[in-house]
């Protein structure tokens, strides 16, 4: 007999290692990919219209009033997305409110902004060091320094990496440079966009002890820190840089509150975007700029939401709707009947491992009663060949407490006590 402890050992490591690894079989295999609704505002139609996903090749394109679209009609809706394709179809220069867009007003004109909760700085890895590139490279492109910074409680240090040794010359200068600024040691929030796939560098947002946010560059060899007017009682959580040739905004701010904001070029001023039921630890964000309207569109695997705004950033139109998801698809379904539940260790919201269970309520509750069932069934056919006749009042208190598993775990459950029997 095995020992009750061990079966008991055996029997969890089995349940564990089948709810993470038999739903994502059945998924690879089964399941449906449904892409993400995509949402815009035409300036064409003065709607919102958006591209749907229900399964395989099948698309709608429609807008807010029910009207349908052919794959054509939807782009030419939204020609500062396809402006490519309306210079192709020779549909370029187009006249929109009295205004004339050409293909290079509207490859110049149009910009995008995207914020998603896997970017936020604490919903990631902390990075401890930084490059602080050269802003004027003298040349086409940016290129790495040969050293990195990292902020301690007193100074801006600096480690040249090809030694891996502190430079002291840097570190001096550069923290003397950084307190003459008005930095108060030691830094909370920094923000910057660690690449030289970009069009130009705009550096790092540092805030200080005191809540006050600096922009902080390197120069021709030199550091430039300006405080900025941004408000030292905001309570940033995260700011994203994103640099853009039309050097009109610096980029997103996020609050602890879940406000959110676009940084100007214009002294440091912060717009407010439109943020009800916005939640920025589920949900991507994202801000679409063109001459004539700015759209905000956020949402997650549930509902998509769309606001439309004139180019002072007011709002004059709104539009919310349920997303298509995986859950309407017959495989989900069926999947969601097979497994009372499944564990996952990666979430697309995060950039963390951490254990994830999704319970499947009701479905799955039956799904388990029917592996219940089953089970029952195999425990009379096996006593009753065993004993030449059975009765309910021969079954024994430990074939009870496998039901009970079972109950509770479903498929995983009735799998791992067949495989692994007392005997």
């Amino acid at each position: 007999m095995m020992p009750l402890a061990s079966r008991f050992a055996f029997l969890s490591i089995a349940i564990l290692v089948m709810a993470i690894g038999l739903p994502e079989l059945y998924s690879k295999i089964f399941s449906v990919k449904i892409a993400p609704t995509q949402m815009f505002y035409s300036p064409v139609h003065q709607s919102f219209v958006f591209r749907e996903h229900h399964g395989d090749h099948d698309f709608v394109y429609s807008d807010q009033t029910g009207r349908i679209f052919d794959r054509k009609g939807f782009e030419t809706a939204i020609p500062f997305i396809y402006y490519k394709n309306m210079d192709l179809w020779g549909l370029l220069p187009l006249t929109l409110n009295g205004q004339r867009f050409d293909l290079a007003t509207m490859r110049e004109n149009r910009q995008v902004f995207e914020l998603s909760p896997r970017e936020i700085k604490d919903r990631r890895p902390a990075i401890a060091i930084q490059p602080l590139l050269e802003s004027n490279p003298g040349r086409t492109r940016l290129q790495f320094p040969e050293d990195v910074f990292r902020m301690t409680k007193t100074d801006m240090v600096f480690v040249n990496v090809d030694h891996n040794v502190r430079d002291e010359a840097l570190t001096t200068t550069f923290t003397a440079a950084l307190k003459q600024a008005g930095f108060t040691f030691p830094a909370g929030l920094i923000a910057g966009k660690d690449t030289i796939l970009k069009p130009f560098d705009e550096g790092y947002f540092i805030a200080d002890a005191t809540g006050a946010i600096f922009h902080v560059k390197r120069v021709n060899g030199a550091l430039s820190a300006v405080r900025t007017p941004i408000p030292t009682d905001l309570q940033p959580r995260h700011i994203k840089v994103s640099e853009n040739k039309a050097r009109a905004y610096y980029g997103f701010l996020l609050t602890q509150e879940g406000r959110l904001y676009l940084i100007s070029y214009d002294q440091y001023r912060l717009i407010p975007l439109p943020s009800d039921g916005y939640d920025p630890d589920r949900m991507s964000y994202k801000i679409l700029l063109n001459p004539l309207y700015k759209t905000a569109i956020y949402g997650d695997d549930h509902v998509i939401r769309a606001v439309a705004m004139d180019p002072d950033f007011q709002p004059f139109d709104r539009y919310e709707r349920p997303v298509p998801g995986p859950d309407s698809t017959l495989s989900w379904r069926v999947m969601t009947h097979l497994f009372p539940f499944r564990l996952t260790l990666a979430d697309r919201t995060s950039a963390f491992l951490d254990w994830h269970v999704h319970w499947h309520g009701v479905s799955g509750l039956m799904g388990s009663a029917l592996c219940l069932l089953a089970w029952f069934g195999v425990q009379w056919q096996c006593r009753r060949r065993a004993s030449g006749g059975i009765s309910w009042r021969s079954i024994s208190w430990r074939p009870l407490k496998e039901a009970l598993l079972i109950l509770c775990t479903g498929l995983f459950g009735l799998i791992a006590v067949l495989m692994i029997p007392e005997e």
